[in-house]
């Protein structure tokens, strides 16, 4: 099925939440080599959602076997969201967790041989957008005005902090903010009836109000746009040792290849999702919506290779956690995306690239 990279359908865009819950839950039946009877290693990833088409370099990398190519078998489960993993990283009790890049630098604040190996997506998963009737196109036009965001804690709230504050906005004084909820009856109301006039979610909420005829500008900073999604996240006790070392490898190698593979040829990965996790494409239109933002999410800026690490970033997630509080301004994140592990890692998973 070929993919409109311009389609912005209201009936896609409502379904994008329900489709990232929906899909497959299940891991996929280990194998029993790569191909050349070889043993496979295993490997267990913990999820903050279930796998669907915002995980498309993992599915693809199982299915056309580029983990099994690097002698590993891995096998998933999802976890309750991202600060949960964050807790089992820290505690070690898990090998390899993909969680937020926040929740991954909150992670290294408390254990400081936290590390990253790549990320899944190189893009920000969450927006601070504004109704477009509002005639509002940067975040100092929200003076006087209300922001809604998801609810206090949320993915978003970070991100809302630190662009008040780049602004010279202070809740209370000058904004309003309102928890709305999620996408759904809640919010659209609190949006049809001028409760509030902007919005703070991740890509898929908004896009799925956009759907009932909320019609968005996107205010949120450039420089906060860049911000990492969801990354892989291990720790040097793992990488230290022959067996995690060989594991994060292959781990990276198999989904570097798996969104090298998803960028190059977008229809071929979509369908393979699809055939694979069929509950994530039971309405196309709504798949193929939901496809072309999380690859939007994947593909990198000029310059930069998926899912690969820019300290730029990593120091602008700390500025954003600063903000409020949650880790110090001067913490130095430079470790946590580099030292002679983590760079074999990412040499041998770029090699030729």
């Amino acid at each position: 099925m070929r993919i409109n990279k311009r389609l912005v359908s209201a009936a896609a865009a409502m379904a994008a939440v329900t489709l990232l819950a929906s899909c497959a839950s299940s891991e996929p039946e280990p194998g029993d080599g790569n191909g050349n009877g070889e043993a496979l290693a295993s490997a267990e990833v913990l999820l903050p959602i279930p796998a669907g088409l915002a995980f498309t370099p993992l599915i693809v990398a199982q299915e056309e076997g580029f983990f099994a190519d690097a002698g590993l078998d891995v096998t998933y489960s999802v976890a309750d969201g991202s600060g949960y993993l964050s807790q089992q990283i820290v505690a070690g009790n898990v090998e390899f967790a993909l969680m937020g890049a926040a929740d991954a630098v909150v992670s290294f604040n408390k254990r400081d041989d936290v590390r990253v190996l790549f990320c899944n997506q190189v893009n920000n998963v969450y927006r601070i957008v504004a109704r477009a009737d509002t005639g509002v196109v940067d975040m100092a036009g929200l003076e006087g005005l209300a922001l809604g965001y998801t609810e206090p804690g949320g993915g978003e709230s970070q991100l809302v902090s630190a662009a008040l504050a780049e602004a010279g906005l202070v809740e209370n004084e000058n904004i309003t903010l309102v928890p709305v909820g999620a996408a759904g009856p809640q919010s659209l109301v609190a949006l049809q009836d001028d409760t509030v006039q902007a919005y703070s979610s991740s890509f898929p909420d908004i896009a799925a109000l956009a759907a009932e005829g909320i019609e968005w500008v996107d205010i949120t900073p450039a420089k906060y746009s860049n911000v990492p999604g969801a990354c892989m996240v291990t720790t040097e006790e793992v990488l230290n040792t022959e067996e995690g070392m060989a594991k994060a490898i292959a781990l990276a190698t198999g989904w570097v290849e798996g969104q090298y593979f998803s960028i190059e040829n977008p229809d071929e990965a979509f369908d393979i999702v699809c055939s694979t996790l069929e509950a994530a494409c039971e309405n196309a239109t709504a798949a193929e919506a939901l496809y072309v933002e999380a690859m939007n999410l994947i593909t990198p800026p000029d310059g930069q290779r998926p899912g690969e690490l820019r300290l730029s970033s990593w120091q602008t997630v700390v500025e954003i956690l600063s903000s409020s509080d949650t880790v110090d301004a001067g913490l130095d994140v430079n470790p946590l995306i580099s030292g002679a592990n983590v760079e074999a890692v990412v040499s041998a998973a770029y090699a030729g690239r």
